[in-house]
C-alpha cells in the first residue's frame, strides 16, 4: 500500500525557532486498522513528550532536560511534523514511549476500513 502520511517538513518550511531541534529517525507503517509512526527519542521522559494534533497536522516534540545533551549537541530535543491522511479517528489517537522509542497509534475511521461485501445469488 502506498503511504499517505507525509512528513510535513519535506513539503512545507517549518517556523524558525531560536532553539535548535533535531529530527528523530521515524518509520511509518500501515495495517488494515491503523497507521503507526515510530520515532527514536532516546533520553526523553514521558512527561517531556508532547503530541499535538491540529486538523490533519501532527507535531511531535520531545524535550531533553539534561545539561549534557544541550552542551554537547546544542539542542533542546527532538521535533517532527506530519500531515495525516483523511480518515484518522482523531478522538482515538494514542501514543506510548518505551526504551527511547515513541509509537503513535493513528486508528482509521470505520468509513475507510476495508470491509467484505456479501454477494447473494439471484
Amino acid at each position: 500500500m502506498r503511504n499517505p502520511i507525509a512528513r510535513r517538513e519535506q513539503t512545507q518550511p517549518e517556523h524558525v525557532d531560536q532553539e535548535r531541534w533535531f529530527k528523530p529517525a521515524c518509520d511509518v507503517f500501515e495495517n488494515e486498522h491503523e497507521w503507526l509512526i515510530t520515532a527514536d527519542v532516546p533520553g526523553v521522559n514521558p512527561d517531556a513528550l508532547r503530541l499535538h494534533l491540529d486538523g490533519s497536522d501532527l507535531t511531535m516534540e520531545a524535550r531533553r532536560a539534561d545539561e549534557w545533551f544541550q552542551e554537547e549537541f546544542g539542542g533542546a530535543g527532538y521535533r517532527r511534523a506530519f500531515t495525516l491522511p483523511s480518515g484518522v479517528a482523531a478522538d482515538k489517537v494514542s501514543a506510548d514511549l518505551r526504551q527511547g522509542v515513541v509509537t503513535v497509534h493513528l486508528p482509521k475511521s470505520e468509513a475507510i476500513k476495508p470491509r467484505r461485501i456479501s454477494v447473494t445469488a439471484g
